[in-house]
């Protein structure tokens, strides 16, 4: 009878794990790219070192939504922190640069997204502008630059893109419209 018990509890736990992977797994079937880079250098990001990310030949034209993620460190010292985001479709069409500003903590120093883990805080930043992608070249790259003084920036860990159709469930985007995000 105990071990009939204890085989139920199992499958229940097991069931119930299962369940839980496949809601997470489904909060982002939207996806279409998503790349973290670590950022190289001992002593910081340099302003030199771009992240370079390679689209993937199959990602088709049309338009699309962006996350630009950052793990840092309790060592990355400032409030907010200034990207370049620079889109390039091969030679035929020029680049196009952004400038993001975006807030890493709160008014009073708290980081504003998920908290540590293994030491890093993460961040993630949804543009409220979309990406559009009017050719299927072969030659898609966005380059990730800071533009803070301090060079180079110390604490900053990886940074990543996300690219994904609009007009879906995204649950970061829900979390900065709750007001939980100074953006």
């Amino acid at each position: 009878m105990y071990r009939l018990k204890e085989s139920f509890i199992y499958y229940i736990k097991a069931g119930l794990a299962l369940c839980v992977l496949f809601l997470l797994n489904a909060c982002h079937t939207d996806t279409r790219y998503h790349v973290y880079q670590a950022v190289s250098g001992e002593e910081g990001w340099d302003k030199s070192d771009s992240l370079a990310f390679h689209l993937p030949v199959g990602l088709s034209s049309g338009e699309y939504r962006m996350e630009i993620g950052l793990r840092h460190t309790g060592e990355y010292s400032y409030r907010d922190i200034w990207l370049s985001v620079t889109q390039s479709e091969g030679d035929s069409i020029p680049p196009r640069t952004d400038t993001l500003h975006i807030y890493l903590t709160d008014e009073k120093g708290h980081w504003v997204q998920s908290g540590a883990m293994g030491g890093l805080y993460q961040h993630v930043y949804v543009s409220d502008k979309p990406v559009i992608f009017s050719t299927d070249s072969i030659d898609r790259i966005f380059r990730i630059t800071h533009l803070m003084r301090q060079n180079p920036l110390p604490g900053i860990s990886d940074v990543g893109i996300r690219l994904f159709l609009p007009g879906r469930v995204n649950a970061e985007e829900d979390k900065q419209q709750d007001g939980k995000s100074p953006q």
